[in-house]
């Protein structure tokens, strides 16, 4: 499990944010929080849903059914699990192509189901090899593959094939996000104690406020990802041009619920988990408190807003009020996302720029 912070270290933590220190002392008690606090538990979670989705895969197909009840309960907490962490790209996620080989998204020439549907045509279980599998095509290795398999099988698949596919990917599932754990916090220089040592200078970062611009910038990016990708992307620019089967996850009705977790992620990160993140770092700024309070603001509009949605994207867009409802939730991301990149971004002098879902 992850280290969490006692109460005597997280009363330090948060009394050296909260208290008159110079800007990289501040910096690296934020750095600290933010690993131990929101990024390890989160990898850890993902790391034990793939343990658990690549069980009930071989115990359900081992039973002859590929889309059990469990299995599906299965692939929903690693979405869910994925959800959480999606947004930070960088360190170990940016290794193997790791991101892409958990969810190849958005696909935007319909490679995953050129790639799925000459995997089982062929149907060689040579291909299902470990090794061999996670350093083939990145289209089949994930969750979209799977929820084709689950909500939307090709048409002519053997069962029992279809059946041997799913569970690769869940072995392989499990051993991207079992990685992604181990590199965060294990070995001789696991990246958790890259960012925790950021204030004495590494190879990775200059100094502790580059290494929370790292993560500043992945709170821009899951706002970035939501707005361009998961939003403009099926709803257009009115409720005649909808697209739905560009939305995230529509196979399996979730798309809305993606955002929910996302949401819910980056507002965390925003917060620190209660533990002294940004918000805190922020209040101490001059005119930060104001700042904090809009952010504050936007981020309960959201939450708001989605809560009153359900899962999925095309079941909202049902509503007569549908595609409104969600173009003021696009609307109310924009706005923070306006928040972060300019008054957010000015008072603690993190300049986001850009990052990998900018322009995708």
């Amino acid at each position: 499990m992850a280290r969490k912070l006692s109460a005597a270290a997280v009363a330090g933590v948060v009394a050296s944010i909260a208290a008159p220190a110079s800007a990289a002392a501040d910096f690296a008690a934020l750095n600290e929080v933010l690993v131990a606090d929101y990024l390890l538990p989160r990898y850890e979670a993902l790391a034990e849903a793939g343990s658990v989705l690549e069980a009930a895969l071989r115990q359900d197909c081992g039973a002859g059914t590929l889309a059990a009840d469990t299995s599906i309960a299965a692939y929903h907490r690693m979405a869910d699990a994925w959800m959480a962490v999606q947004h930070l790209r960088f360190g170990p996620s940016e290794l193997f192509l790791r991101a892409d080989r958990i969810q190849f998204w958005p696909d935007k020439r319909g490679i995953i189901d050129r790639h799925l549907g000459r995997l089982l045509t062929v149907a060689d279980p040579a291909a299902l090899d470990p090794q061999r599998f996670g350093q083939g095509s990145v289209a089949v290795q994930g969750l979209p593959a799977l929820e084709r398999l689950f909500f939307a099988p090709p048409e002519g698949a053997d069962p029992a094939f279809a059946c041997d596919v799913a569970v690769a990917i869940g072995a392989n599932l499990k051993n991207i996000a079992s990685g992604l754990l181990a590199d965060w916090r294990e070995g001789p220089a696991p990246y958790a104690a890259v960012i925790r040592s950021a204030a004495e200078g590494n190879a990775a970062y200059m100094d502790a406020r580059e290494a929370s611009l790292q993560f500043a910038k992945a709170l821009r990016a899951a706002l970035v990802a939501t707005t361009d990708l998961k939003l403009d992307r099926p709803l257009s620019t009115s409720a005649k041009a909808v697209k739905p089967r560009r939305a995230e996850s529509w196979r399996s009705a979730r798309s809305l619920r993606n955002i929910r977790i996302n949401i819910e992620s980056a507002e965390a990160l925003y917060r620190g988990d209660g533990q002294g993140g940004f918000a805190a770092l922020l209040r101490r700024q001059a005119g930060g408190a104001e700042v904090d309070r809009n952010i504050a603001a936007a981020f309960a509009q959201a939450r708001t807003r989605l809560e009153a949605l359900p899962d999925s994207l095309q079941a909202a867009l049902d509503q007569p009020d549908g595609w409104q409802r969600l173009d003021d939730l696009r609307s109310d991301l924009r706005g923070l996302l306006a928040l972060l990149s300019g008054p957010f971004s000015q008072t603690l002098d993190l300049p986001l720029g850009f990052n990998s879902f900018d322009g995708d």
